[in-house]
C-alpha cells in the first residue's frame, strides 16, 4: 500500500506540473519530506486531506480507489485550482476556458475538433489597419463569449444573458453620455492613467497636475466631473495651516476592462481566431417572458 501511495503522489504531482518543493510549500512540509514520500515513505495522517486537495483528488484517490467515481464538478474545480501554485492560477484557469470553448456548443457526436489553441500573440498585421487584435467571439441565444485567446493578451469575458435581458442592467443613457463626455476632455484620461500607475494614496490638485504633466487649471476643471462620475473621491485633510482638499481614485478597477473593450469596439479589421454566431434574435431584443418580467418590475417600482 505504501508503494502504491508513493507512486500515486509522484504521478499526481507531475500531472499538476509541480516540483517537490512547490508541493511541499502547498501542504506545509519540506521538499525532502515529499521526496521521502515518493520513495516509499508515508505522509502523516493529518496531512492527507490537504495533500489530496492540492493534488486535485479525494483521499481515496490518493490510494487509487476512486479514479472513476463521479464527483461534483465544483469540488473538482476547487481541488484543481488549489493544487496550483498561487501565481499560476489565473493563467491556468484561462487556458481551461480556452480549451473548453468549442465543447460548449458542439455535441459529443460532432465534437471531433482539437481544443481551442492558445496562440502566442494577439497581434495580426492588417495591410490597412496595421496591428490589430486577433479576437474570438461566440454569440448565441444563451449569451456571448468574447476573448483574445493568446499568451500575451489572455482575455475571456463570459456573459450569459440574464433572464430579463442585458439592457435591463444598463445605466441610463444620460449617465453614459456624461461619462464619455468627461473622458473625451483633454487631460482626463491622462490624469486617470497617471493615478492607476501609482499605489492608492491621496493627492492635492497641484500634485495631481505635476504627476500627470497638466496645468493646475486643467486639473481643477476636471475634478468636479471626475467626482460626479465617481471616478475620484474628495477628502478634507487637516494640516497646520488649515483644511486642504485631497483626492484619491474611487474604489473600482473598471478603467482597465473599459479601455480593453473600447479598443475591441474600435478595431476595424475582421481578425478572428474563432467565431461562432448563431443567435436568432437581435442582441438586445427581449423575449416575451423578459418583456412581461420587465412590466412586472416596473409595476412593483411604481407601487
Amino acid at each position: 500500500m505504501a508503494n502504491l501511495l508513493s507512486e500515486r503522489i509522484a504521478k499526481l504531482r507531475k500531472a499538476q506540473n509541480l516540483t517537490q518543493e512547490q508541493l511541499g510549500q502547498l501542504v506545509g512540509v519540506s521538499a525532502q519530506a515529499v521526496s521521502k514520500w515518493e520513495k516509499g515513505g508515508a505522509p502523516d495522517v493529518e496531512l492527507l486531506p490537504a495533500l489530496a486537495d492540492r493534488l486535485g483528488v479525494t483521499i481515496d484517490g490518493l490510494f487509487g480507489r476512486d479514479e472513476g467515481a463521479p464527483q461534483e464538478i465544483d469540488q473538482q474545480m476547487i481541488r484543481w485550482i488549489q493544487a496550483l501554485p498561487q501565481e499560476q492560477r489565473l493563467n491556468q484557469l484561462f487556458h481551461l476556458l480556452a480549451a473548453i470553448l468549442p465543447s460548449i456548443y458542439l455535441s459529443p457526436k460532432n465534437f471531433n475538433t482539437q481544443a481551442q489553441a492558445v496562440l502566442p500573440t494577439c497581434y495580426l498585421y492588417d495591410l490597412t489597419e496595421g496591428l490589430v487584435w486577433l479576437r474570438s467571439k461566440s454569440i448565441t441565444n444563451e449569451g456571448m463569449i468574447l476573448g483574445v485567446i493568446t499568451e500575451d493578451l489572455p482575455l475571456f469575458l463570459l456573459l450569459p444573458e440574464p433572464p430579463e435581458g442585458y439592457e435591463a442592467h444598463f445605466a441610463p443613457n444620460g449617465e453614459y453620455r456624461k461619462l464619455f463626455h468627461l473622458l473625451s476632455k483633454e487631460g482626463c484620461l491622462e490624469l486617470l492613467l497617471c493615478l492607476y500607475h501609482r499605489k492608492f494614496s491621496y493627492y492635492t490638485a497641484s500634485v495631481l497636475a505635476k504627476q500627470a504633466g497638466l496645468t493646475l487649471e486643467r486639473v481643477e476643471g476636471l475634478l468636479p466631473g471626475l467626482m460626479d462620475c465617481h471616478l475620484l473621491e474628495e477628502r478634507s485633510l487637516e494640516l497646520d495651516d488649515g483644511p486642504t482638499k485631497v483626492y484619491c481614485p474611487h474604489d473600482n478597477h473598471g478603467l482597465i476592462p473599459l479601455l480593453y473593450f473600447a479598443r475591441w469596439f474600435m478595431e476595424e479589421s475582421d481578425g478572428w481566431s474563432y467565431g461562432w454566431e448563431v443567435r436568432t434574435r437581435p442582441i438586445l431584443e427581449l423575449t416575451e417572458e423578459q418583456i412581461q418580467r420587465k412590466r412586472e418590475n416596473e409595476h412593483e417600482t411604481k407601487r
